[in-house]
């Protein structure tokens, strides 16, 4: 199986729709969605590949993954998708008299929701955590033997 934009489209759709909603973002799991073309692209480039167009990710962009690499693409694009809805979000609590909204409540789920999801992607795949090498430093030049 090849995946397709229109996977992940479906897929991040079904995790955070009410989220998408209550923010007025598109719900369409057509391929075409542009709410979610950004999420999808770092979700990409995060993972190693390149997008032809920053501005429309392609199903040619995915054809290097393999379908293991789902479960990855779909969480980073996740990730990204909820920063960029906590971005979107801007009510406060409002109070008018008697009557109140709490719309601050909305926010705060979203920080708990992030943070949870950035934990799972350090502990399922280091995301975000800096990695050791190891390499060789060559001087250039010959020691010599005194005594030789």
């Amino acid at each position: 199986m090849s995946i397709t934009r229109a996977n992940l489209e479906t897929e991040l759709v079904s995790r955070v729709q009410g989220y998408l909603e209550n923010v007025e973002m598109a719900v369409t799991v057509d391929g075409t969605n542009a709410d979610l073309n950004g999420p999808i692209g770092y979700a990409i480039r995060q993972s190693g590949g390149t997008v032809a167009s920053p501005s429309l990710v392609a199903d040619s962009d995915l054809s290097s993954f393999e379908a293991s690499d789902f479960d990855k693409l779909a969480d980073i694009a996740e990730y990204r998708l909820l920063l960029n809805i906590k971005r979107k979000w801007g009510k406060v609590d409002v109070k008018a008299g008697q009557l109140s909204e709490s719309l601050s409540q909305f926010a705060e789920q979203l920080d708990i929701d992030i943070a949870a999801l950035k934990d799972d992607l350090i502990t399922s795949y280091g995301y975000g955590v800096a990695s050791l090498s190891a390499g060789v430093v060559d001087l250039d030049f010959a020691e010599h033997d005194p005594d030789a």
